[in-house]
């Protein structure tokens, strides 16, 4: 929806984006691709060639996240327009209606043996794929501008989303201790339980705090600005998560791992989220970039202008 409020034409948003908020319909984002690496954007292939007063769509997307459930009318499409371009100029994004001819759901895809009941995924092939250009979203040309208004706050909501999962697993994780018992007494009376639990809530907080600034930098400065904390909040949470579902797992034992819990899907989703919406590495890899720019640099640390090393 962001995507539509920030970038979408006035009569994009009467036909497109009235219906998402009256909640009559669904919709997908269509970016990740089976056949090139994603954690570089500009490897993107799926090509959307001009053709008179249309764009002709010819590829394939996978682990597309809420593409598979019927309720999912259109998607917004990133795809190759101009290869010729500098490579942050080659791709635009589109407004795709599910019902348009050559659009074909492949399958529904699970990750580690999970799916995604709220938004289940989906692999999607688009055969000359005939779209107006009207529904270009945005120039042509700006599709990563389109897509990076899209990805920071969809970030901070898989970020809360895993924050809550954490909350439960907490949870969780205190009543089994309670009422099982191991060698005479409750497995709530050793330490290192006791321990697991302490520090997954010191993780969990520590996350939630970092969720809080960076959801305020991004009301208050927008998503160019917001870009380091969304890095930080992307790296810190899932592995979060997948801790203290290891903690939960350790916990419940053999039930953990089985559909009676949540705690094997809370740890697939948080391996999940180390890859999806960029891997770790290309977060870490920013937020080195911004510990390098001027504004970050030694030679500007008010701290150590005040205490020389």
């Amino acid at each position: 929806m962001i995507a539509l409020r920030t970038c979408a034409t006035p009569a994009q948003k009467q036909r497109w984006l009235r219906a998402l908020l009256n909640a009559e319909t669904r919709s997908a984002f269509a970016m990740t691709e089976p056949d090139v690496a994603s954690s570089d954007a500009t490897n993107i292939a799926t090509k959307m060639l001009r053709d008179g007063d249309d764009y002709v769509i010819t590829g394939r997307k996978w682990f597309i996240t809420g593409a598979a459930p019927p309720r999912c009318s259109f998607l917004i499409v990133v795809g190759l327009t101009d290869s010729g371009a500098e490579r942050s100029r080659r791709h635009s994004c589109i407004i795709v209606p599910m019902a348009t001819p050559g659009v074909r759901l492949v399958r529904r895809l699970s990750w580690m043996g999970c799916e995604d009941h709220v938004a289940p995924i989906g692999e999607l092939a688009f055969d000359n794929v005939r779209v107006p250009r009207e529904n270009l979203l945005g120039d042509e040309g700006e599709g990563f501008k389109v897509a990076q208004v899209r990805l920071g706050p969809a970030r901070i909501h898989h970020c809360m989303r895993s924050i809550g999962l954490s909350e439960l697993l907490i949870e969780l994780m205190m009543v089994r201790a309670a009422e099982r018992s191991a060698f005479g007494r409750p497995v709530i009376q050793y330490d290192t339980v006791q321990r697991w639990i302490a520090e997954s809530r010191v993780e969990l907080e520590q996350a939630r705090l970092l969720c809080y600034r960076c959801a305020a930098r991004l009301d208050q400065a927008g998503h160019h600005d917001a870009w380091r904390d969304v890095s930080l909040i992307k790296v810190a949470v899932p592995a979060m998560l997948q801790r203290i579902a290891d903690c939960a797992l350790q916990v419940f034992g053999a039930m953990g791992g089985c559909e009676d819990t949540p705690i094997h899907q809370a740890l697939a989703w948080g391996r999940l989220l180390r890859i999806g919406d960029g891997p770790d590495e290309v977060h870490l890899r920013q937020i080195f970039k911004m510990e390098t720019m001027p504004s970050w640099s030694i030679a500007n640390s008010p701290y150590l202008a005040a205490h020389p090393l």
